[in-house]
């Protein structure tokens, strides 16, 4: 994707779609389009890719809620719908680190801020979303931060 930007591949995605009758797809895309387009007209600027990504992420996030909700609630098949939405806008999201991945990153940005304690992990959180943010899931960045700051 580093000769275009994601939300361009998106819209290029969107009009192949619509030629090739994908009606499913043709609702998730426009869906994740107007949710792009609100947070630029918000910000009153075109979206980063970083920032798109972030929108993505969001728009996952809502989905995966609803998809908690329809399960509990015995509705498989709204369920089913909002899985199949997360796998299509998953497509656009980068690959993410893998955990042992971030456990190193985690280490490697303890050592280059001289983190000590569990006051310095602001410090470490920026180290690791400054190189890695859009890779790797913060939660579970925060998770070993915490673990290796208190050890």
């Amino acid at each position: 994707m580093s000769d275009q930007s994601i939300k361009t591949k998106i819209q290029k995605d969107l009009i192949q779609f619509m030629k090739t009758g994908e009606k499913d797809k043709v609702g998730v895309i426009r869906f994740v389009l107007s949710f792009i387009n609100t947070e630029e007209k918000d910000k009153q600027k075109s979206l980063t890719d970083s920032e798109t990504l972030q929108v993505l992420k969001k728009v996952i996030k809502r989905n995966q809620e609803s998809f908690e909700q329809f399960s509990k609630a015995s509705r498989n098949d709204l369920a089913e719908k909002e899985k199949k939405e997360i796998e299509i806008i998953k497509e656009y999201l980068l690959e993410e680190i893998s955990e042992n991945e971030i456990i190193e990153a985690v280490k490697k940005s303890i050592t280059q801020c001289d983190a000590n304690s569990i006051k310095d992990m602001g410090r470490v959180m920026a180290e690791i979303k400054k190189n890695y943010g859009d890779r790797a899931d913060m939660s579970i960045v925060s998770k070993h931060v915490k673990i290796l700051l208190n050890s």
